[in-house]
């Protein structure tokens, strides 16, 4: 299983190769951020540039001198890899692509398995769209805006029987503004993660009593349905820690899993069993609420 890891900051040259927006200029920094996937050590994607896409205008294309290889599980924490922190037009923007080389070739993108593997990640139609996220954002004149996109990788790379040796990179990610963001944190009690527990701690939006396991299949605003999910870091020994970052402000609900090895993503696992499950938990804007499982 996956340690919960977040990515280091990083500095990244950039080039603005065209302009957008209503008129002025503003500054924005975008970084990307990471959430676990089951037995990886490495999840590598190389990223060639990014393409903001106002809602009147042309696109802003920022494009790096040279392609930029990030692996998306690196150190724990809040911090996250910059992609660019430059002047763009002001504006309303409706759409954000990734411009990544993800074709199969595990000598551009690739995952590295606990065991050694390793897979080519492609991502359909990559080479001519990217990842893209449809989220709207404004950049205001002369001010300053400041975003991460928050990968879940364990939703986002998916490895079809048959397909081998390549996986897929899907695009499930979320925009989100970090000034207007807050974390939970916590602990799982030794009592809960006997000898064969594959533990997860799984986070659900509002008070959730019946939490269900990830399924793609789902129907969409099904409110039992994880934001994201945990595998809970254990150093030498335990306690295990866990931690969920860039949140909306709002009431949020935890809950664990011994059975987190048999979470299939595309499909809903009825063998999954949540237990204990801790509701009413409230989140605010740039501070961290310690919640511990017990």
């Amino acid at each position: 299983m996956l340690q919960s890891t977040r990515l280091c900051a990083l500095g990244i040259a950039l080039a603005l190769t065209s302009c957008g927006g209503d008129g002025g200029s503003g500054q924005m920094q975008l970084a990307v951020a990471d959430a676990p996937v089951d037995g990886a050590q490495s999840v590598v994607v190389k990223f060639t540039g990014v393409e903001l896409v106002p809602g009147n205008g042309k696109p802003v294309d920022i494009t790096f001198a040279s392609p930029k290889v990030i692996d998306l599980i690196t150190d724990s924490g809040t911090a996250s890899a910059v992609l660019f922190n430059e002047p763009i037009p002001a504006g309303s923007y409706g759409q954000i692509r990734l411009m990544v080389v993800a074709d199969g070739d595990p000598s551009n993108s690739y995952i590295m398995f606990s065991d050694g593997t390793m897979h080519g990640l492609q991502v359909p139609s990559g080479s001519e769209t990217g990842l893209k996220l449809v989220s709207g954002f404004t950049v205001p004149a002369s001010g300053v805006v400041d975003y991460t996109i928050d990968f879940d990788l364990r939703q986002a790379i998916i490895c079809p029987a048959g397909q081998s040796p390549a996986c897929t990179l899907k695009p499930v990610e979320r925009l989100v503004d970090n000034t207007a963001v807050g974390n939970i944190q916590g602990q799982v009690s030794n009592a809960l993660v006997p000898s064969g527990c594959m533990p997860g701690v799984y986070l659900y939006a509002g008070t959730v009593n019946t939490p269900e396991d990830m399924n793609s299949t789902a129907p969409a605003g099904d409110a039992n349905q994880p934001l994201a999910s945990k595998v809970p870091i254990a150093n030498s020994q335990p306690p295990y820690y866990f931690q969920f970052t860039f949140l909306q402000p709002g009431t949020y609900t935890v809950a664990f899993t011994c059975q987190a090895d048999m979470d299939n993503p595309l499909q809903a696992d009825p063998t999954v069993k949540f237990n204990p499950i801790d509701s009413a938990i409230a989140v605010t804007a740039g501070q961290t609420t310690t919640a511990d499982i017990s």
